[in-house]
Parts: C-alpha cells; sequence; structure tokens
C-alpha cells in the first residue's frame, strides 16, 4: 500500500511530467505539447487525452455550478430588438441547459469538427486529420483550464459583467488557437492568427447551424403538441 501510494502521489506531482506540471504547461505551450505527441516525445509529459478528460470533468462540474451560461444568454436577449416568443424561451432555455449539463460531451463532439477544418485548410503541411485531433484536443485541454479558472473566479466574485466576460473569452479562444497553429504548424503569426480565426469560425458555424435544426425541430413539435 505504501508503494502504491508513493506512485500515485507521483503521478500527481512529479515536477517534469505530473498533472500539475502539465496545467502549468498546457496554458502556454498546447501546440508543442500536441507536436511532442504526434512525434513520439510522449514520455515528456502527463499523457494529454488523459489530462483532458480530468480537465473536462473539472470545467464541467464548475460551469454545472453557476447560471452564467442562462445569463449571458439572457442579456443578449434584453438587448435584442426583437423578442422571443415564449415558445423560443423555452427552447432556448432547454438547448442551455442541455449545454450547460453535457459541457464535456459538446466539447468532445466540437474537436473533430476543429480538426476538420485545421486539416482541410492547412493541407500543404504533412499532419493528417488525426493529427490535428491531437492539436485540438491539447488546446480544448489548454482553453478549458482558462475556464476551470475563470468558472473558479465567477464563483468567488460575483457580479462579473456576463457580456465583457464573453468577449474576453472569446478573445482568450482566438489566441489560444493562434498560439497552438503557431506551435504546431511552425507558423509566423500572420498565418496562424489568419488560420485560426477561419477554422474557428468555420467550426462555430456548424455549431450554430446544428443547433438551429435542433430548434427547428423543437418548435415544431412544439406546435404540433400546442394543436
Amino acid at each position: 500500500m505504501s508503494h502504491v501510494f508513493h506512485e500515485l502521489v507521483h503521478v500527481f506531482t512529479h515536477a517534469d511530467k505530473g498533472i500539475f506540471a502539465m496545467a502549468r504547461d498546457i496554458t502556454y505551450k498546447a501546440g508543442i505539447i500536441a507536436l511532442d505527441f504526434v512525434e513520439g516525445r510522449r514520455k515528456r509529459h502527463f499523457n494529454l487525452f488523459q489530462y483532458l478528460l480530468i480537465i473536462l470533468g473539472i470545467a464541467t462540474f464548475l460551469i454545472s455550478k453557476t447560471d452564467f451560461m442562462e445569463k449571458a444568454v439572457d442579456a443578449i436577449n434584453k438587448s435584442s430588438a426583437t423578442p422571443l416568443s415564449a415558445p423560443a424561451l423555452e427552447v432556448q432555455g432547454t438547448i442551455m441547459t442541455f449545454l450547460r449539463k453535457y459541457y464535456n460531451l459538446v466539447q468532445f463532439i466540437t474537436i473533430p469538427i476543429l480538426a476538420f477544418f485545421s486539416w482541410l485548410f492547412i493541407r500543404k503541411n504533412k499532419y493528417n486529420y488525426a493529427e490535428n485531433i491531437v492539436l485540438h484536443s491539447a488546446i480544448t485541454a489548454q482553453l478549458n483550464t482558462f475556464s476551470a479558472v475563470f468558472t473558479t473566479l465567477l464563483i468567488l466574485i460575483p457580479g462579473i459583467n456576463e457580456t465583457a466576460y464573453s468577449i474576453f473569452f472569446g478573445l482568450v479562444t482566438l489566441t489560444a488557437f493562434a498560439a497552438g497553429i503557431h506551435q504546431f504548424y511552425k507558423m509566423n503569426w500572420a498565418k496562424s492568427a489568419l488560420y485560426s480565426i477561419l477554422v474557428y469560425f468555420c467550426a462555430y458555424l456548424v455549431q450554430i447551424m446544428t443547433i438551429a435544426v435542433i430548434v427547428v425541430f423543437m418548435l415544431i413539435r412544439h406546435k404540433m403538441a400546442d394543436s
């Protein structure tokens, strides 16, 4: 038992490749960690996919403890010139509840979509689709490390402006994508920024279209139930 306990402590606290070292490193070199992984230098770091599972679990738990997503959507609705109907608000609430409850699942589904667009747009490089999945797994782990920290601050410091926070985290997201592509593909910053915007917004468009289809389906079902 003492040996097992020692190994567990070693895994989580090892200075070079423990989980805390990974949490530190992923915040500023997600692209380098992904590159090390695809080029076989995996023993340098805590397992990337294990870390992704752990940090997504933490982020999902913290998000489930706040109503920040709902408040952000409410702020957008209040600023809109055209108020939503009652059925539309009900559908919106259902979707937001799903996104908050299954945040980790949504993040997992988004990774292959992001990987597809980076593979599609940066095909002149040698990395295949699977290796792009590794890159976006690392970037997703990085962003959710930030999210866990920021969400903790939201819990500890109530009253933070939802709109300002959403804009701030959007800029953090685009910066993370640009840095990851810069480190992984070894591109200059200008190209990295351009590709990050292109990849992110194409994936975001796919998400919006998917949600729109779900909303239309739910509204039609709602009307059929009423009739």
